[in-house]
């Protein structure tokens, strides 16, 4: 089994239980890690190769140039 998996199914139980609040940071990184096992069976969704993990990374991409003016300006 990959260690990161180990260590994500380890801290799942704690950050769901005691931490509820960081339940939608601690998905994020887990997709971002890992392809999730849950998929969408039926209904009227559009599907596109393009999942919400390529679509963040593009996000990133498009803040990186603010970043840096953001930098230069301070």
């Amino acid at each position: 089994m990959n260690p990161i998996r180990k260590i994500i199914d380890n801290i799942k139980p704690k950050v769901l239980g005691k931490m509820p609040f960081m339940t939608s940071t601690f998905e994020a990184f887990e997709t971002f890690f890992f392809v999730p096992k849950d998929v969408t069976e039926n209904g009227s969704h559009i599907r596109d190769a393009i999942d919400m993990k390529r679509t963040m990374i593009i996000v990133v991409f498009a803040l990186i140039p603010c970043l840096l003016f953001g930098m230069y300006n301070v």
